[in-house]
């Protein structure tokens, strides 16, 4: 397995886009079409935020995390980890993991000294992980994420 740049492997964002609307964004954010949700996908960058990165197996996609600047309208926080998602084929087996520390590592090498993400399912993922749990709060869609944070050693 490798992880790469989505806006290297462009011809996954339909993919990507597919997984992350039916995951976060259908029945749940309203006002938010797929075309949206795609043309998102399609602007990304390497150095600059937003970053969407994709896990590939032997040529096939299986998950993919994005850096942005902010995933929770209601507080300033940034960068965020956004946008986690496994194909479910090959959950269980480090594919996340991988994804989280290549997205640590970059936001790292981009001089930020935190990161941010938020979760209304998976807090035990993340407190497992090491993150440390901030706050809860209720955002623009009335869900209750639970807000963590990673800080970069010095």
């Amino acid at each position: 397995m490798k992880i790469e740049y989505l806006c290297d492997n462009i011809h996954f964002a339909e993919t990507v886009a597919k997984w992350i609307y039916n995951e976060f964004i259908a029945g749940i954010r309203d006002g938010y079409s797929y075309d949206d949700c795609l043309a998102k996908r399609k602007n990304c960058h390497k150095e600059q935020l937003p970053i969407i990165l994709i896990a590939i197996d032997d040529d096939r996609c299986i998950g993919t995390i994005s850096l942005v600047a902010n995933d929770l309208k209601c507080r300033d926080y940034t960068p965020w980890l956004a946008g986690l998602y496994v194909d479910p084929q090959f959950r269980n087996k480090g594919v996340g993991e991988q994804l989280i520390e290549r997205v640590k590592e970059i936001a790292r090498q981009l001089g930020y000294k935190e990161l941010y993400l938020r979760t209304e399912h998976a807090s035990g993922y993340y407190k497992k992980l090491g993150w440390e749990f901030i706050e809860n709060c209720q955002d623009d869609f009335n869900l209750k994420p639970d807000v963590f944070r990673w800080v970069f050693d010095v």
